[in-house]
């Protein structure tokens, strides 16, 4: 297969992030962005275009007739004997799930003709570099009752210099100065629970920032570092 081909693996990339990339070919292309680092930056392109879509979409709870199929395929508790109509009933779920997977595939290629869904409770950063690379995702709900928690998505094998610290920052607009929301790590997924004081600040934030800063945080309250990302606030 020619990898080379600039349109092929684009393609191939984004197969891969949806998970439609499967058996020989997916081993394949795993093994290929060991040892080449353009492929891997096209893949966290498309990661970064798709996540807004992961995290705007709800999970769903497998039945307790699942669980006990995975339990006994692992060697965990024997799963009880099915009855009569238990092989229709697993025949009916597994017919189901392809058909729910393949109307997810052709939704999700109209989301992406078309644009971010509109969903004004979600709100989405995407944090690039110098060099508009995505390297950091943000997503929150401005109407999750009780709380406003920060879901952090980290593109790529990033690293952090020793004695220093990644401070996210809201971008109010207005004129108004950056406000420190958290420090947060180089781990792929991260979760924040901010304080009640910083959430009218952050649904209407026109983006947010990261700098780097001295270990345990900036001591002025405004970014001392370099910004190395920064993003604007969407709506999806």
């Amino acid at each position: 297969m020619r990898y080379q081909d600039p349109r092929l693996r684009d393609l191939l990339a984004a197969e891969y992030v949806l998970g439609t990339l499967r058996g020989l070919a997916r081993v394949r292309f795993r093994r290929l962005l060991r040892y080449d680092p353009a492929l891997r930056r096209t893949v966290e392109d498309w990661e970064a275009r798709l996540l807004p879509l992961v995290l705007a979409t709800p999970g769903v709870v497998p039945s307790e007739h699942v669980w006990q199929s995975i339990q006994a395929r692992i060697g965990g508790v024997p799963a009880r004997a099915p009855a009569r109509r238990g092989f229709l009933q697993n025949l009916f779920l597994w017919r189901s799930l392809a058909a729910l997977a393949s109307v997810a595939a052709i939704a999700l290629g109209v989301l992406l003709a078309q644009g971010p869904p509109p969903k004004p409770a979600t709100m989405v950063v995407v944090m690039n570099n110098k060099e508009a690379q995505p390297r950091i995702a943000v997503s929150w709900l401005s109407k999750e009752p009780g709380k406003r928690t920060l879901r952090v998505r980290v593109m790529g094998h990033q690293e952090m210099a020793p004695d220093t610290s990644w401070e996210l920052w809201c971008l109010p607009g207005g004129g108004k100065p950056p406000q420190s929301m958290a420090l947060i790590t180089t781990h792929e997924d991260q979760v924040l629970t901010l304080p009640r004081d910083l959430w009218p600040m952050l649904d209407h934030a026109e983006g947010l920032a990261m700098s780097i800063e001295p270990k345990g945080g900036s001591p002025t309250g405004l970014p001392t570092g370099p910004v190395i990302f920064s993003g604007a606030r969407v709506v999806i």
